[in-house]
């Protein structure tokens, strides 16, 4: 390594170790370009390029280190993350065996391949790793939150929540510990307790839907279906290709009496995937209650024998949707889900929504407040109720209903 490039390098550690990565980089890529072939200034711009997202980056520089030091096992434990993070199991899972066959205690090892394990639904041996995992960090978040997932994927549903919120005592922002806890409670109908961790998650990574999922999910089984409906329809625009989404929509949309929308979620449900057997189960339901009841049958028995949707049924569908968009056009009503009126006279229950920035929950309460607004006013009878102004539902979101 020559001078100046020691001196790069030296200045890219203090910044890394400051915390200022994008620095950091800058000055390991310059430090590496002159000195191309030092293999430990290119393993440690292999970390912080995978630190910094550039995953192709760093699997090529660390393939280089591992090609000319097969004996460096942290750089081919690196390679086994870049791998895994890649969606590249076989090759993950085999970086991390040959670590572990050289040094069994490795906790980078350790910690990818009982992720892999996880990922390739193989919960017996990755319960095996990362015991011996948690042996060596009985106290990381991290370790924990991995603990616990394996845990609830073998059904050992009361050791994953005693890990899960071991882990949120440490890292009280943990989203992996929030969702994962929150996966785990609803499963057991604890409704209050995944409501507030899935909000709490919501605040932390507004930009995550599976939180939202996940909460609409628990206001289900409150019997909360409008506030069930908004949390997915949230999640929705997060994440606009979701298969679960869309089948969650319709779902909902029909228990709320609005079966054209119901029809609608399904078929953007069914094109995602027209192998998928939820969306075509929620495009009949929502043809049986249209009183369609040939034509679900047929979706059903399509379903069945495995020949799909029938071009003429699918036709159907559309031409109820269009008809009832249209209706809602000329009489006015610009909504997205607006009431299906053309259709069996049916109406829809009211559901447009906007999404306000508060969210509160009541002092030593599960349930939200419904008796504040949104800018801390208490509401009286009459605005609660909606005659001064919308009510917020269960979550804070403010609904504007057309009732």
């Amino acid at each position: 390594m020559t001078a100046t490039a020691r001196k790069a390098f030296e200045e890219a550690i203090a910044l890394e170790q400051s915390g200022d990565l994008d620095k950091a980089l800058v000055s390991y890529l310059r430090a590496q370009e002159m000195s191309p072939q030092d293999t430990e200034i290119a393993y440690r711009t292999a970390t912080a390029l995978l630190q910094a997202g550039y995953l192709e980056e760093a699997q090529s520089q660390l393939r280089r280190v591992v090609f000319s030091e097969p004996e460096n096992l942290n750089a081919r434990a690196s390679l086994g993350n870049c791998h895994l993070l890649l969606g590249d199991l076989e090759n993950a899972a085999q970086n991390f065996r040959e670590v572990l066959e050289l040094k069994p205690e490795n906790r980078n090892a350790l910690y990818g391949y009982a992720s892999v394990c996880l990922k390739q639904d193989n919960p017996r041996e990755a319960n095996e790793v990362v015991n011996r995992l948690i042996a060596i960090l009985p106290d990381s978040p991290a370790v924990l939150s991995l603990f616990a997932s394996i845990q609830a994927r073998n059904g050992n549903s009361a050791p994953a929540i005693a890990a899960y919120r071991k882990a949120l005592k440490t890292e009280p922002n943990s989203l992996d510990a929030l969702l994962g806890l929150s996966e785990v409670l609803l499963r057991r109908k604890r409704y209050d307790e995944v409501i507030e961790l899935t909000i709490k998650a919501n605040e932390i990574a507004p930009a995550e839907p599976h939180a939202l999922e996940i909460l609409s999910d628990a206001l289900v089984g409150k019997g909360a279906l409008r506030d069930a409906y908004e949390a997915a329809e949230a999640a929705l625009k997060l994440r606009p290709a979701s298969l679960t989404c869309l089948v969650r929509l319709s779902v909902l949309s029909r228990k709320l009496d609005d079966q054209v929308s119901a029809l609608s979620f399904a078929l953007k449900a069914h094109d995602i995937d027209t192998k998928a057997q939820e969306p075509l189960n929620a495009l009949g339901a929502a043809l049986a209650a249209l009183k369609y009841s040939v034509q679900a049958r047929s979706v059903l028995t399509g379903l069945a024998s495995g020949l799909g949707l029938d071009p003429s049924v699918r036709k159907l569908a559309e031409d109820i949707v269009a008809s009832a968009a249209q209706a809602d056009q000329h009489s006015g009503d610009d909504s997205v889900h607006a009431p299906a009126r053309a259709v069996a006279d049916m109406t829809s229950a009211p559901r447009d929504a906007e999404i306000t920035a508060v969210r509160e929950t009541q002092t030593g309460k599960d349930t939200v407040s419904r008796n504040k607004a949104p800018d801390g006013r208490q509401l009286g009878p009459e605005t609660a109720s909606g005659k001064d102004g919308p009510a917020p539902n269960l979550l804070g979101l403010q609904r504007r209903d057309r009732t």
